[in-house]
């Protein structure tokens, strides 16, 4: 058998042929590996297929950038200009207007405390015993610089105004005997100029049963120690503190006094003030009648 010729590729040609076809340039070029030419610089198309081929069509490469959209859309923030203006319109606006807002300012003078828990009174055979009462807990206003006490701020002071105090200690007697015990309460005053405690500054509490001074209190009875005193501005100075002390005539570990917590307060507040333990506005008398008038004719309008 006779043996066919085999063709043999031409590789550089076969690579110019394909750099112009990646880069679409096939039209331009005149190199004849390429494109063939006539004298007149014409493409020379060969069909070699068994059909001839009216239309040739090349390759075309697609390059896809973004700068002709960048050119196009404008991305900046233009919605505002900085620094804002405002126009305002010339007309004539009435904006003279009275507001009279009443704001509730902290009575700096007001305070209620109590004692946390149930505590036994000290007890002994002399004022050398007693002690300072727990009242730590702060029901309402004023913080306490001092634990259990009331301390006289720049302010309180400055502010000219006398104080009324309004205490009510409830507290019962334990015993195994048949006896009783007699229980002495006391306002006792701080000062840093003073040499010695003034425990007894404001004695005398009322009693329900009054004994010496105190309170006669018997076997598992339960009473109230009352007090209301006003305290002058004269009577006391920056720094000072006030606190409430307690003893009990007698007592051992089968005799006590115990203090009930939640039946106990101490009140302060400004003596100036018609008002309750509470800091509450207390209605006068008159005010309370006049009520009462007009309560009357609106009920005789009706009949």
């Amino acid at each position: 058998m006779a043996q066919e010729e085999q063709s043999f590729r031409d590789i550089v040609n076969e690579q110019q042929i394909q750099e112009y076809e990646n880069a679409g340039l096939t039209y331009k070029t005149d190199n004849n590996n390429v494109n063939l030419r006539d004298l007149g610089g014409n493409i020379v198309v060969i069909d070699e297929s068994e059909s001839q081929t009216v239309l040739v069509i090349e390759p075309v490469v697609k390059n896809i950038t973004m700068d002709s959209f960048l050119r196009v859309v404008n991305t900046q923030f233009n919605y505002f200009n900085f620094p804002a203006s405002t126009n305002i319109l010339n007309a004539d606006l009435d904006i003279d207007v009275d507001l009279n807002i009443e704001q509730e300012t902290e009575d700096p003078i007001y305070a209620r405390y109590k004692p946390i828990d149930q505590q036994q009174i000290p007890a002994g055979g002399n004022i050398n015993f007693a002690n300072e009462l727990e009242m730590s807990e702060i029901e309402e206003g004023a913080l306490q610089k001092r634990p259990n006490r009331y301390y006289i701020t720049k302010e309180i002071k400055d502010s000219g105004v006398d104080l009324r105090f309004r205490v009510k200690i409830n507290f019962r007697y334990d015993s195994p005997d048949v006896d009783f015990n007699t229980t002495y309460f006391y306002i006792t005053r701080f000062s840093p100029d003073a040499k010695f405690t003034d425990v007894t500054y404001k004695e005398f509490f009322n009693f329900e049963n009054p004994l010496a001074g105190g309170g006669r209190i018997d076997q598992y009875n339960v009473q109230e120690a009352t007090k209301e005193v006003v305290i002058e501005n004269s009577e006391f100075d920056v720094g000072d503190s006030f606190a409430l002390f307690g003893l009990a005539g007698t007592g051992n570990s089968a005799k006590y006094s115990t203090i009930n917590a939640d039946q106990t307060y101490w009140s302060i507040t400004d003596a100036s003030k018609n008002v309750d333990e509470w800091n509450r506005e207390i209605a006068s008398p008159i005010s309370q009648q006049t009520a009462v008038v007009q309560n009357v004719t609106t009920q005789n309008t009706i009949r």
